[in-house]
């Protein structure tokens, strides 16, 4: 997992860089990404039907329970090596593209620090062409990584972010999410009123309190006390894919006139509010187990969840900015967890920031 990591890392540094002289768009470079996501859902679903049929074996009393335990290891394990060993093959189309891009700038092609601004148009960076109109700039594209702590309410109304009676442990559970948006004006060229659709990938991980962990039986789960050696972390890990739907409403709005048109002026970062929509589909969700044996050492558990997590997801966001500063709180309106799961607190609230955003 740590090779895919390190190549959307690749992605994202490379992937907005525009040369009109040369193939590699920045389209191209996002289905490098795509590829390796394949991969690894196509990898993973393998892998799940043989360890559903291990299960399936096990249930027929033709494994013992030290054996079932030994071939998932060993099945896990042997995905992973697939997963990498193509991952590992990407790489090598992507690093030649790289070098072209690299080659590119170097000649004289297109430079690419002459296409990063700073806080234009609302982005930390901006790989956009500075030769674009300000009508242009009315609508665009951009990728987003956002974080934010996340934690578990008892009712799609609650915004007890804070809250005590939780089993996930507030300050200790995060989401990360990445995001592909696009943006566009609503209404005339003066309207101060954007929508936003995007698609990304949301990963929620529930850091669970009191040493407790996750206990599987025939498609429910509970959380039991560790008892097994000494328990260094223990969490759920869930992993969707998003299509976010967003209103934006600037507040200070500013305009320009150009070619005898009046617009708003957006090359500016302006103060603005956001508010929208989420949904989801779940394709991944984990127990993951950390701790150190009797004899003390290091060990590891994961185990694929099925059954108590839902697989729709639904939920609303609010954010307030500046420039490319924002402040978003998000609520899950539908339960992560259903009527299998025995947790108490099954609605997901979240509060974070936008770390990079952006634009091209």
């Amino acid at each position: 997992m740590k090779t895919k990591l390190a190549l959307i890392s690749a992605v994202l540094a490379f992937s907005y860089v525009k040369s009109q002289e040369r193939p590699y768009t920045d389209i191209q470079m996002r289905n490098y990404s795509k590829k390796i996501d394949s991969i690894i859902v196509s990898e993973k679903a393998k892998m799940n039907d043989e360890l559903d049929t291990l299960d399936k074996t096990f249930k027929e009393n033709k494994l013992s329970s030290e054996e079932k335990q030994k071939q998932r290891t060993e099945v896990a394990k042997k995905y992973e090596q697939i997963i990498n060993d193509k991952v590992d093959s990407q790489k090598v189309a992507l690093e030649e593209a790289t070098k072209e891009l690299v080659k590119s700038s170097v000649m004289g092609k297109g430079k690419v620090f002459d296409r990063v601004g700073f806080t234009q148009n609302n982005a930390i960076l901006s790989f956009r062409d500075y030769k674009k109109t300000k009508k242009e700039l009315l609508k665009g594209d951009d990728f987003n990584i956002s974080f934010g702590f996340t934690n578990l309410t008892k009712s799609a109304g609650s915004l007890a972010l804070g809250n005590s009676s939780s089993e996930a442990m507030f300050g200790r559970s995060s989401s990360l999410v990445f995001e592909y948006r696009a943006t566009r004006q609503f209404g005339k060229l003066t309207s101060p009123v954007f929508y936003r659709i995007g698609l990304g990938f949301r990963n929620d991980t529930y850091k669970l309190a009191d040493s407790k962990v996750v206990v599987q039986h025939d498609r429910h789960i509970s959380l039991e006390d560790f008892t097994t050696g000494y328990l260094r972390n223990s969490r759920i890990a869930n992993n969707y894919i998003m299509v976010p739907i967003d209103f934006v409403f600037v507040l200070n709005p500013k305009y320009t006139t150009e070619n005898n048109e009046k617009m708003l002026d957006n090359s500016k970062g302006n103060f603005r509010i956001s508010a929208g929509i989420y949904g989801g589909v779940k394709y991944l969700s984990q127990s993951q187990i950390f701790y150190k044996n009797f004899e003390g050492h290091k060990a590891y558990s994961r185990e694929n969840i099925s059954g108590s997590v839902n697989n729709f997801l639904f939920g609303g966001k609010l954010s307030l900015g500046y420039g490319a500063l924002n402040i978003f709180i998000k609520k899950d309106f539908t339960p992560i967890f259903n009527d299998n799961a025995k947790i108490n607190n099954k609605y997901g609230i979240q509060i974070g920031l936008e770390l990079l955003y952006v634009n091209f």
